[in-house]
């Protein structure tokens, strides 16, 4: 591992992931509202979107191949958009291919890249390649299908066939309908080599393709992926900022992962995802705040990695989501209202995440400055860090309580204000902070 270095894509090292799941995206649910909301994603600065799977969705009503979360939902919806039924066409309920091809289009005159959501650890049981390559699947001694712990069937890749045919799905996508890559699911569940042929065979069609593992495995960054999740970080952030945990714990975290990195390795770094807004007992933008939640999407931008933003999150939405619920099965979620972008708290964020990407985009130092975590004098209540590169650093001091600080850090004195929210100067060589105030420092 330590001989190995990692050069991912400059326009992907450069860029933020916006997150889309079309069902809470908006209240059409389609990929056509998605490419009319493209130019506005341009005027916030974002340089890639990765969508939720958007392929053929099995439609069984056999609760037994429903998972958990699915069946907790109570949206009462067949459809699961991790169960596919066929990886070669696109669902119904979010348009056609020629609809995909259309915005992939738009988002590249506009600067953005595109990234697929590809699901290949399991499928779904009603899938046509199954029925006709029952060899696809995983089975028992006994000829039984085994199902994964969410109760789709998993592929077997130990089979040659299943292989080529997912090779070939992955090609066609980047060479015919032009996307720039994949986020993958559970990669850490498909076997490394797999990942490692799949790569070269999209990179010999577009060399600057990229792959992301949904996983937290970090040793497969050394042979396939550009970054993987890093489940615990967006875990410690919710805890702090929503739970009163202390604020040392997102340290600790952050360095027991990234030792483990090979040199040019870049962690994924979130707070809400498709996942999280289905899960957890309440949104962090409800749960913590606007306030707090600017302050995260300022750590996750600055911290070393690929900062996500969840759809939404650029306008500062609460509403109550869930991945099962789409516009026919509604239950008792919502969808992001985005006809609420002038409202304050939603154009405070766009002024925020605009600047973020700028910086993102445009700094040497988020691009290749080494990260180091700065000792404070109220470790519970503050996170501080800095980053550095050719001589300049950018420092970061946050108050992640909702009671007023003042904080020495090591280092953060001295520079200029780069931007800041409820910072209330240094006096004395203390940082004054109200609750959940942060400040960024260019030194």
């Amino acid at each position: 591992m330590k001989n190995i270095s990692l050069t991912p894509p400059e326009w992907f090292a450069r860029s933020a992931v916006y997150q889309v799941n079309l069902r809470t995206f908006s209240k059409e649910g389609t990929i056509k509202s998605l490419t009319a909301e493209t130019e506005f994603l341009k005027s916030l600065g974002f340089g890639t979107v990765y969508l939720c799977p958007i392929f053929c969705e099995d439609n069984s009503e056999d609760r037994k191949c429903w998972s958990e979360r699915q069946i907790k939902s109570k949206t009462e919806n067949p459809k699961n958009p991790y169960r596919i039924n066929d990886y070669f066409f696109i669902d119904s309920e979010y348009g056609t291919m020629e609809d995909l091809a259309e915005f992939v289009e738009t988002a590249h005159k506009n600067g953005i890249r595109v990234l697929l959501d590809l699901v290949y650890a399991h499928i779904g049981p009603n899938a046509p390649i199954i029925r006709r390559h029952p060899e696809f699947v995983k089975q028992t001694a006994d000829g039984e299908t085994v199902y994964t712990e969410w109760n789709f069937p998993a592929l077997d890749f130990n089979c040659h066939g299943l292989r080529e045919y997912l090779y070939c799905n992955m090609v066609y996508y980047v060479g015919v309908v032009g996307v720039d890559g994949f986020r993958c699911d559970v990669g850490d569940a498909v076997p490394g080599d797999f990942w490692l042929e799949a790569r070269r065979r999209i990179q010999t069609v577009k060399s600057d393709a990229v792959l992301i593992n949904e996983g937290d495995k970090v040793g497969r960054l050394a042979v396939s992926f550009d970054s993987t999740y890093f489940f615990a970080w967006h875990e410690m952030l919710y805890k702090i900022f929503c739970s009163g945990e202390s604020a040392e714990i997102l340290r600790q975290t952050d360095e027991q992962m990234t030792k483990k990195l090979p040199k040019g390795g870049k962690l994924m770094r979130d707070i809400d995802n498709h996942d999280t807004v289905t899960d957890w007992p309440q949104r962090t933008e409800n749960a913590a705040g606007h306030d707090a939640m600017e302050q995260i999407e300022v750590i996750n931008y600055l911290a070393d990695g690929i900062p996500m933003v969840y759809c939404g999150n650029e306008i500062a939405c609460g509403a109550k989501l869930s991945m099962f619920a789409n516009r026919f099965h509604m239950g008792k979620f919502e969808v992001t209202d985005r006809e609420n972008k002038s409202a304050p708290a939603a154009l405070r964020r766009q002024s925020v995440i605009k600047m973020l990407n700028d910086l993102k985009r445009d700094s040497d130092i988020l691009r290749h400055g080494d990260m180091k975590w700065l000792d404070n004098s109220a470790p519970q209540s503050v996170i501080s860090f800095e980053r550095t590169y050719g001589g300049e650093s950018l420092v970061f001091v946050g108050n992640a309580k909702d009671s007023t600080v003042s904080v020495k850090a090591d280092g953060a004195i001295g520079g200029e204000v780069l931007f800041s929210n409820g910072f209330d100067g240094i006096d004395n060589g203390e940082i004054k902070l109200s609750e959940r105030g942060y400040v960024v420092i260019k030194r």
